[in-house]
């Protein structure tokens, strides 16, 4: 079997094992409860349908909510809360034992009142609490951090939490609220979204209040940033082209693009500097071998690069500059992981939320060739070379685990890289080395 047909066959089997990622909700019966799971959350509920612990799992499993008699519970006016009188129930498409597809919900009875959560498969987090009472019940909202970090404004309560920068919120649907309790006569919705603070969930969930929402939110200490007036304008560009693109894989290499783009002066002037350095090396050489003495050839090295205009550091403070440049954008790629899980289909990827070698192994492939020509281009000698091209081949494997959407910015990275510097060398006339060269082999013919 040659190699290209290997190739051709392995994407293929790369393909299958990412058609079949779904975003499906799984419960689990517990001893003092039930567990659901949902694509980046656990909630557990007890046996009287309070909601007692919440994890967020999109990175690492973190806990975010345990109850303290603020998971929904329900009480009557004079503060006697409510005991289940029949088993919880489950509605929804099942797929698989204990799993689900689309929205999953649960009810509990307490007799006159009934109490019901609608899981919402979607990116934002989201449950639906719908209570109907035959008199007035009190039902308390939950709060992941402590009541100096709370808000309520119109029908909404807001609670913040700065260590996790986890937000709770809770729209009441104009039912009487006061502090994280809300009264309810016979009926109504709560939307309950519980999950990290991004701007894009309450622009979606709530677009007529957004703006008054962030701005009670900035109110709260720790749920701002210093540089949140670059971060948010970078998002909302990239959100833009997603709502241009209709795919997020084609938003991510546009994004990268544009920004590349802008970021070329920098990027110019880097690898002009070392183009300079590269043209002065024999004559540095020639400085190093005539003059033994430390002194003496350190000011001849000063000299030379005086004479030829050099500045040795403007290289690297070119690529000091562009690094926090490229953290950010790349902390605007991941900010969007939710919305990679539920619309992250792109060529053979369903979805960009999801890492590891199966998922990466197209990227992997690519970023590595890119870089070995990248390299090629820019080495003066076989040592070199196989220096950069080994550690740009640790360096890949390094984030193999990342999501395929922020491997995806990775890799359109490194292609536009291989083309700006196979552009420059080319306009500058400097030769690197051949894979020939490389290899030790004498040159053809």
């Amino acid at each position: 079997m040659d190699l290209k047909r290997l190739l051709i066959i392995s994407i293929l089997i790369v393909a299958v094992c990412l058609s079949v990622a779904q975003n499906e909700i799984k419960v689990t019966y517990l001893a003092s409860g039930i567990k659901i799971q949902t694509r980046f959350a656990e909630y557990e509920f007890d046996q009287n349908g309070n909601l007692v612990n919440v994890y967020l799992t999109a990175e690492r499993r973190v806990h975010v909510f345990e109850r303290d008699n603020d998971g929904f519970d329900v009480l009557t006016e004079d503060g006697t809360s409510l005991n289940v009188v029949a088993e919880a129930q489950l509605f929804g498409e099942q797929v698989a034992t204990n799993s689900y597809r689309g929205d999953l919900t649960l009810i509990y009875d307490y007799g006159d009142v009934k109490k019901t959560y609608v899981f919402r498969n979607v990116p934002e987090y989201l449950i639906e609490v719908r209570l109907e009472t035959k008199f007035p019940v009190t039902v308390s909202l939950p709060r992941v951090w402590f009541a100096d970090n709370d808000r309520v404004i119109k029908d909404y309560f807001l609670s913040f939490a700065p260590k996790t920068r986890t937000l709770s919120l809770v729209k009441t649907s104009s039912q009487r609220i006061v502090s994280n309790n809300v009264t309810i006569d016979s009926s109504a919705t709560l939307i309950f979204h519980l999950g990290p603070y991004k701007r894009v969930f309450l622009k979606k969930l709530f677009p007529g209040d957004y703006e008054e929402l962030v701005s009670t939110l900035k109110t709260i200490p720790g749920s701002s940033a210093w540089y949140d007036p670059v971060f948010y304008p970078l998002v909302w560009f990239f959100w833009w082209l997603f709502k241009l693109t209709k795919n997020f894989g084609w938003a991510i290499i546009l994004f990268t693009i544009v920004v590349r783009f802008a970021l070329y002066p920098l990027y110019h002037a880097q690898t002009k500097s070392m183009i300079k350095m590269r043209k002065l090396q024999p004559k540095i050489e020639m400085i190093r071998k005539k003059y033994k003495d430390p002194t003496r050839q350190q000011e001849e090295l000063l000299k030379a690069y005086k004479e030829e205009g050099v500045n040795p550091a403007s290289g690297c403070l070119m690529l000091v500059v562009q690094l926090p440049v490229f953290f950010l954008l790349y902390a605007v790629i991941r900010y969007f992981q939710e919305e990679f899980a539920f619309n992250g289909r792109f060529l053979i990827w369903s979805d960009l939320s999801k890492g590891g070698f199966s998922a990466n192994a197209v990227f992997v492939l690519i970023t590595i060739l890119a870089s070995y020509y990248n390299t090629l281009i820019t080495s003066q000698d076989a040592r070199s070379a196989w220096q950069g091209i080994l550690m740009s081949v640790a360096f890949t494997f390094l984030f193999v685990g990342l999501p395929s959407g922020l491997f995806l910015y990775f890799t359109t990275n490194t292609v536009i890289q291989l083309l700006v510097t196979y552009y420059i060398y080319k306009r500058y006339k400097i030769r690197g080395i051949t894979t020939r060269e490389l290899l030790g082999l004498r040159p053809k013919g």
